[in-house]
């Protein structure tokens, strides 16, 4: 049975934030296939079925896997809750006031979430749950899929956007797709050519923003790094590229970026980690 009080967001910051995703993901999606898909179609005056197929296809395929990473994200545990944690304090681990635990190395306790999280890499507000040790996979999945969808919009919109500048003079062209609500409201614009350039711009605005954290955790996993240890340059975890990807994306960390729904196993459990000095001492032998 799911936990919704577990998976909901648990402040008001997280409440829109976790709208504000879901209707981004949703809104792009219907917008791009069923109005900005039709309108290049007929700029190009191209009703071949294949080139439909295949936006249609492209878009189905990245809107389904934006959703089901950001659905896996949130119902996936990476707490210490339910776990038979060890009484005694084990060398690097800590106790936890609040928990009343002693929780591994590499966790640390959110207080947003109000417990205790196995590698916990931060507290995501756009799905109101911490990202760590078992969900860490979903995220950067959730994550490439967003800016995949924005690039793919961005790119493909820029037909749509060309042909809204070509209808007015030079300096009211530009007004017409950098500021669609003025251009409309001194009536340089229609309503329907507004909305458009707005859309336009938000998939523009959201694939920078989103490539730019897709940069970011990926540069993390490349050096075998949560955030913590990225702002405190903390490299005594990096195995090298290859075995810090397959620690967080799994045995079959190489397909696991085509779908969340990919089995791909983690080979650690979240409560002992492998130290850099260990893992060449262990490739020496």
């Amino acid at each position: 049975m799911t936990n919704w009080s577990r998976i909901l967001p648990k402040n008001a910051t997280d409440t829109f934030a976790f709208i504000f995703t879901l209707f981004g993901i949703n809104v792009i999606f219907c917008f791009e296939l069923f109005v900005m898909l039709p309108r290049t179609l007929t700029l190009y005056e191209d009703y071949s079925s294949l080139k439909y197929y295949f936006h249609m296809f492209m878009g189905l395929y990245i809107y389904f896997n934006a959703l089901s990473s950001f659905w896996k994200t949130i119902v996936t545990d990476a707490s210490v809750r339910g776990l038979l944690l060890p009484s005694i304090l084990k060398p690097g681990w800590r106790f936890c006031p609040v928990c009343e635990c002693n929780a591994p190395s590499r966790s640390f306790h959110c207080h947003t979430c109000k417990i205790c999280v196995l590698r916990r890499d931060h507290h995501c507000v756009f799905t109101g749950n911490c990202v760590g040790h078992s969900n860490h996979r979903y995220y950067l999945t959730l994550v490439f899929f967003a800016a995949l969808a924005a690039f793919y919009a961005s790119v493909f919109n820029m037909d749509v956007a060309w042909d809204i500048m070509n209808t007015t003079w030079f300096p009211f062209s530009i007004l017409r797709l950098i500021f669609p609500f003025f251009a409309w409201v001194m009536g340089l614009t229609t309503f329907t050519d507004m909305l458009q350039a707005a859309m336009v711009l938000f998939c523009m605005a959201t694939m920078c923003g989103v490539s730019a954290l897709l940069f970011y955790h990926l540069r993390n996993l490349y050096h075998g790094q949560i955030t913590h240890e990225s702002s405190h340059k903390i490299i005594k975890y990096d195995l090298g590229w290859k075995e810090n990807v397959r620690l967080v994306m799994g045995e079959r960390w190489h397909i696991a970026w085509l779908s969340p729904w990919i089995p791909s196993p983690l080979p650690g459990d979240g409560l002992e980690f492998t130290t850099r000095d260990k893992f060449e001492n262990t490739k020496d032998i």
